[in-house]
């Protein structure tokens, strides 16, 4: 009678194990079922890309072919940068900067230019938002430089607004042939001159970056 209930209570003892591995095996695959947003950029992510992606990650992320290194003018094409696209070519192509010190190893930023691209924040801007949902989004006053040139449209100021405290960040340029003499050239913008107003909703959003942290 002894022998028999031992059995009964090891082979209990058996199942409630095998019981509660399986209970965690369904928690593990329920948890790896968790879809990413590939087009959602975040302060620590561009989609599936983390900051600590090196080169080959890349490859086994979006596939060999999807990969290619280019070798790009910088800034008034004084220097040339080596850079890594992926979905070259394509609305969905986005552009990694690598740092200097560890190429391939290490990304800085990551950009994206695409007119169609289907990137976002969680706030819903993208390119092709308009300046004024920046400024909604900023809650505060916002500065940029006139267009035209080479750095025509970058953000020089958000004024302590909420997009100040994010790694992401954005450049405008004016829409179509838009075009009004006091946005042009070599000086600084804000979103409370009366030019600006008058074209808010004909400046959009021409580049997404993320700046990942040190």
């Amino acid at each position: 009678m002894k022998k028999l209930l031992f059995v009964i209570t090891a082979v209990t003892f058996l199942y409630s194990c095998a019981n509660d591995k399986k209970q965690e095996k369904e928690i593990v695959d329920a948890k790896s079922e968790i879809k990413i947003d590939s087009t959602l950029i975040t302060d620590t992510s561009w989609g599936v890309i983390r900051t600590n992606n090196n080169f080959e990650n890349l490859q086994q992320l979006f596939g060999d072919a999807n990969v290619v290194d280019e070798r790009i003018c910088g800034p008034e094409c004084v220097d040339s940068i080596d850079v890594t696209k992926i979905y070259k070519g394509t609305s969905k192509e986005i552009t990694i900067y690598w740092d200097t010190e560890d190429y391939h190893k290490l990304i800085n930023l990551i950009e994206s230019v695409q007119e169609n691209a289907p990137y976002h924040t969680a706030a819903g801007i993208k390119i092709g938002s308009t300046l004024k949902d920046l400024l909604i989004e900023n809650g505060q006053p916002i500065n940029f430089l006139g267009f035209g040139w080479d750095y025509g449209g970058a953000i020089t100021n958000l004024n302590h607004g909420k997009l100040d405290d994010t790694y992401i960040k954005f450049r405008v340029d004016l829409k179509g042939e838009s075009a009004d003499n006091d946005l042009m050239g070599d000086i600084e913008l804000n979103t409370a001159m009366p030019a600006v107003k008058k074209n808010i909703d004909n400046i959009v959003v021409s580049r997404l970056f993320l700046y990942f942290k040190d």
